[in-house]
């Protein structure tokens, strides 16, 4: 399930714990506090980090996929709206998604090597996707 909230990350919470759905999805566009973060996580949801940590003045989010585990995130590019910083009035392009993946290496501690194989792990679990090496 991929779930899209704007200032509505706490109702949505709520509702996803009261209700029996699956435990299992992506909160695309996430832009809210790292508690509201955390929250979506320990309901089993991975948040989606797209080109909103591109921008240099969203520190919030920044700050957010840089706190959050790498175990909670997902890459995405919400192509064709959304485009990145440098990019704008431009359609953005699922081959954006490097970028992206740059942009999180800038705000992480952890190697790229160590974010690539984590963010890639993550999304084939998510979608019951066999390992990359079978591709």
């Amino acid at each position: 399930m991929i779930l899209h909230s704007r200032r509505t990350h706490d109702k949505l919470a709520m509702l996803l714990k009261k209700h029996a759905l699956p435990r299992t999805g992506v909160i695309h566009g996430f832009a809210g506090s790292l508690q509201q973060a955390e929250r979506f996580v320990q309901l089993g949801y991975k948040i989606g980090v797209g080109g909103t940590i591109t921008y240099p003045r969203a520190s919030k989010t920044r700050e957010v996929m840089a706190r959050l585990p790498l175990s909670a995130l997902l890459l995405e590019t919400d192509a064709p709206d959304m485009p990145l910083n440098g990019f704008q009035g431009q359609p953005n392009r699922p081959e954006q998604a490097a970028r992206v993946f740059e942009a999180l290496c800038e705000l992480r501690p952890e190697s790229p090597a160590a974010i690539e194989e984590r963010i890639m792990h993550n999304t084939l679990a998510l979608f019951s996707l066999p390992p990359a090496s079978v591709w």
